[in-house]
């Protein structure tokens, strides 16, 4: 088991993803199936004061991906995660704070299962952002793949 907890894996993505820094995500909370995390509204704005789409998708990505690694390595497991599909969709037009939720279904026995057996689980993740209203603003359905530490998705 991992001792890292969440305020430490913070300081991972901020390490790791530099982006993360600029855009200020917060992971809030981790559980087996959903992440919260925040990010304000202001470095994430475009040129219409309105949450730039490049912005909520990576936030969103990171969301996810953070879900399953965060996941992995409290079960001690040393494994990367890699996006390989995503489909984004942009409801509705947000000014303020985001708000995000990563959700996915997963079975972790059958994941340790996997790759205790050498595959390469796929994992569905659904992630939101919602406003200060709780107004559904995005959403993204992606697919993450899990691999062995150091190999590449081909």
């Amino acid at each position: 088991m991992s001792d890292r907890n969440l305020a430490d894996f913070n300081q991972f993505l901020l390490q790791n993803i530099p982006s993360v820094g600029f855009m200020q995500l917060q992971l809030l909370t981790c559980n087996d199936h959903t992440l919260t995390a925040s990010a304000p509204a202001k470095p994430n704005l475009n040129d219409k004061q309105t949450i730039f789409g490049g912005s909520s998708s990576a936030l969103m990505v990171v969301c996810g991906w953070s879900l399953i690694k965060y996941n992995l390595e409290q079960r001690g497991l040393n494994h990367d995660v890699v996006i390989a599909d995503a489909h984004t969709r942009w409801l509705k037009a947000q000014t303020d704070d985001l708000l995000i939720t990563a959700h996915s279904e997963i079975s972790w026995l059958d994941i340790i299962t996997d790759l205790h057996d050498k595959q390469r689980p796929k994992l569905s993740v659904q992630t939101q952002v919602k406003n200060k209203e709780n107004q559904l603003c995005t959403t993204t359905t992606a697919i993450y793949v899990i691999l062995d530490s150091g190999k590449m998705l081909s």
